[in-house]
């Protein structure tokens, strides 16, 4: 649960200390990606897995086609993509610091996640090593 509230601490801190006037052609560029990911890897799980809390439903489903055949953590990356965004709208090094922050923690999310889908499904030892974590690059 730790890993939820700093997720979403990090990203409230982030959307409240937003410089909406700063917002430039990149920053909206990336929330328009993240939010094409992010609706992408909701509508490829069906709503099945979905669960802001890093455990497995009774009923989980192993997904590996979709956007889910390039990323493993998609959601993940869509919340990155997003904070980028805030981040870069607003230069202060808190933010920034916030934004290492989320990235270390959804890491450390992601690995625990990832321990437990290793025990649950067989074949996602051979699916890890196929496809990245939050970008389409193998082997990380």
């Amino acid at each position: 649960m730790i890993y939820v509230v700093i997720q979403f601490s990090c990203i409230i801190y982030l959307i409240f200390n937003i410089q909406p006037n700063q917002l430039d052609l990149l920053e909206y560029l990336l929330l328009s990606l993240a939010v094409i990911i992010g609706s992408t890897a909701v509508l490829n799980m069906k709503f099945n897995n979905l669960n802001i809390i890093p455990t497995l439903k009774n009923n989980h489903q192993l997904r590996t086609h979709g956007i889910y055949k390039f990323i493993r953590h998609p959601m993940y990356t869509s919340v990155l993509l997003s904070c980028l965004a805030l981040v870069l709208s607003n230069p202060h090094w808190i933010a920034q610091l916030v934004m290492i922050v989320l990235l270390i923690n959804l890491i450390l999310k992601s690995n625990f996640e990832e321990k437990l889908l290793l025990k649950r499904f067989k074949g996602y030892a051979k699916y890890r090593q196929k496809t990245g974590r939050f970008l389409p690059f193998k082997g990380y």
